[in-house]
């Protein structure tokens, strides 16, 4: 997991991990009983594991036993875990990935997690604070959003202001105290992914004249997608209510949208070394 882009791509389906789950899995991810984990030792050199349906007892019982020979673990559709904390006794976790928990509130304190590098959370109903990931000394890409239910919120994103992340991707419903210079403010992060609407076009215009080092899809004019036909949209503007467009029917607005995204960033980035001037 070297770069940002090999971190996405494990956040995707389960290729290359080795699932284990009690009999009783279901659409919900089943339940998976203390007595059902010692399957694993049939599996002696595995380091990618992804587990569903595990208690809270489960859950705990499998990272006394287990965690400390596993680099990458997925935890899939695990309702009844409640508490995160018997993570922090993983030393040598490289990538940590969580999707669907309707019972956690909140994260745990990574300092012993000397080796994770990378943490993805999605589909968390409860949730609400990334508070913790500050405490991850190697931490350096973070995945927090939805895949399946649109449910995922954020109050705000402080504590990644004491990380040096280097990427981040949010792809939640929404964030309550969103100022998105707030990622102009960490020195480290080179890459930022979101909906294409998650904020305004100026918004977006703001942050690429502060921050021209930053990757992001969504850090353009528009984003453009296969063409399939004549009258197929394919031109997505950046920017929340911003249209679809076609770009055999519609290339003179899309022209227009593009020129004017330029124009906004050189009028920040004028705004923002006229401020620097004055100081």
């Amino acid at each position: 997991m070297e770069t940002f882009s090999d971190f996405k791509k494990l956040t995707n389906p389960r290729k290359d991990f080795l699932w284990v789950h009690g009999k009783k899995t279901d659409i919900g991810g089943g339940m998976f009983d203390v007595s059902e984990i010692d399957q694993i030792d049939e599996y002696v050199n595995i380091d990618r594991i992804m587990l569903s349906g595990l208690t809270q007892a489960a859950f705990e019982y499998f990272i006394q036993k287990y965690g400390p020979r596993l680099k990458y673990v997925k935890f899939f559709k695990n309702k009844f875990i409640e508490d995160l904390s018997p993570l922090a006794a993983l030393g040598n976790v490289v990538y940590l990935d969580f999707f669907f928990n309707q019972r956690v509130t909140k994260l745990w304190n990574m300092e012993k997690n000397k080796s994770l590098i990378g943490l993805a959370l999605n589909d968390f109903s409860r949730l609400h604070s990334l508070e913790g990931v500050e405490t991850a000394p190697s931490l350096k890409y973070l995945d927090f959003g939805n895949m399946v239910w649109n449910k995922s919120v954020l109050l705000d994103l402080e504590p990644l202001l004491k990380t040096n992340l280097v990427g981040f991707s949010f792809g939640g419903k929404s964030i309550e105290k969103n100022d998105i210079m707030l990622f102009s403010k960490i020195k480290s992060l080179r890459h930022f992914s979101c909906a294409s609407n998650l904020y305004s076009t100026e918004d977006l215009a703001r942050l690429v004249a502060a921050r021209p080092d930053l990757e992001g899809r969504a850090l353009r004019p528009y984003i453009e997608f296969d063409q399939r036909g004549p009258d197929y949209k394919d031109i997505l503007i950046c920017g929340k209510r911003k249209p679809f467009l076609s770009s055999t029917k519609d290339h003179d607005r899309i022209a227009k949208y593009a020129v004017d995204f330029e124009r906004l960033v050189e009028e920040y980035r004028a705004e923002f070394a006229g401020n620097n001037n004055i100081h």
